[in-house]
């Protein structure tokens, strides 16, 4: 059954801007206009969906209501809409609003004989109602940038370097081995973080570290680093970075890619560099999308000690949780930790509803990102 196209959808905005950009999508049913319906508390949201919106279609207007709560305000706003537009193709997408908005929205198009649709987010799918059609799949997914654009946010960059397969194959060492390593590569990471700038740092205080020794036997046998006259030698910018914690976030970015067909992963990102409206920058470590939903894995090798009240841990999952703001209500958050944390992170991760995979937990990384995908 062929496909009905509308010239006009009338949106509901809300927190959740994602059901009201996938139809837009799909030029089989892309409409001509977007009217989005804003309620006082949702103009600065309908600002960045109407940009996000107007790169996609011809045009995108605004219906201002009085209350999201009001039932009969709403009506009688969108009455004098519909009146309006009497002439023209509308249809209506009733997935966002308050529940009252999309009740009242809903009376309002019946009554006058207009057709209702609603989208299911995961699926990826329109839903019309009450006509009799079947349900259709939108054929383009949304990327990162459309995502974040319509939750307010720029995506300024994202790493494009390409690593050697001998810096996959050390990583996988590293997570293979993470209870015998953890200290010896916490040591590492110093070492690493001290060379910035300079490519260089001096070996003589861990002259006598067998296990760091090993470590470093590594990083020569692999060719990312060298060993001169005592001294840590990095070739370049990207050999110490990846030395200094990019190999976590690289591993994890390689077994995303995996199972991304299996977890309907849309796009994926590592050193995500995103900014908000007022200018304020994060860095996201690897981020990406699934079911049309937002997850960030945040990677940490450091030992991540410190008072209860706010160690680095702490620090880490704070950082986190005001980063699952990027993507609305339904955005996830990983902690990714090469050392074990101390027992009240766990907890306040547990009630930031973060989810955590530490140490040798990192071997079974694919069932961790399925679970986690998956959940409900």
């Amino acid at each position: 059954m062929p496909i009905h196209r509308h010239d006009v959808h009338v949106c509901l905005v809300s927190e959740q801007a994602t059901p009201n950009f996938i139809p837009v999508l799909d030029a089989r049913f892309r409409p001509r206009e977007v009217i989005l319906v804003v309620s006082p508390q949702m103009r600065e949201r309908a600002t960045w969906l109407k940009k996000a919106l107007a790169r996609r279609v011809e045009r995108v207007t605004e219906h201002v209501i009085a209350d999201a709560w009001d039932i009969p305000g709403t009506q009688d706003a969108l009455l004098e809409l519909v009146a309006a537009r009497a002439s023209g193709d509308l249809a209506l997408n009733v997935t966002g609003g308050t529940k009252p908005m999309a009740i009242a929205a809903q009376q309002v198009f019946q009554l006058a004989n207009l057709p209702i649709f609603y989208v299911h987010p995961a699926r990826n799918q329109v839903v019309p109602l009450f006509g009799g059609e079947p349900a259709f799949g939108i054929e383009e997914r949304v990327g990162l940038a459309d995502f974040l654009a319509i939750h307010g946010f720029r995506e300024k960059s994202r790493a494009v370097r390409e690593h050697p397969e001998r810096h996959a194959l050390l990583a996988e060492e590293f997570v293979k081995e993470a209870e015998r390593f953890a200290k010896s590569l916490r040591t590492l990471n110093w070492l690493a973080g001290h060379a910035k700038g300079v490519l260089r740092v001096a070996l003589d205080r861990h002259a006598n570290d067998r296990s760091l020794e090993e470590l470093l036997n590594k990083l020569v046998y692999y060719d990312i680093a060298r060993i001169d006259k005592q001294a840590l030698v990095f070739p370049d910018e990207s050999a110490r970075a990846f030395v200094n914690g990019g190999w976590l976030e690289l591993h994890i970015a390689r077994v995303l890619a995996d199972c991304a067909r299996e977890l309907g992963v849309q796009d994926q990102a590592q050193s995500l560099v995103v900014e908000s409206g007022g200018g304020a920058r994060n860095e996201l470590d690897v981020a990406f999308l699934a079911q049309n939903r937002l997850f960030l894995v945040e990677c940490k090798t450091k030992h991540l000690a410190g008072s209860e009240a706010e160690g680095p841990g702490a620090e880490s999952l704070y950082k986190l949780d005001t980063l699952t703001a990027l993507g609305g209500l339904n955005t996830r958050g990983m902690l990714a930790s090469y050392q074990r944390l101390e027992n009240w992170d766990r907890q306040r991760a547990a009630d930031l509803h973060i989810r955590i995979v530490e140490s040798g937990e990192l071997r079974n990384l694919d069932r961790h990102l399925r679970e986690w995908v998956k959940a409900p």
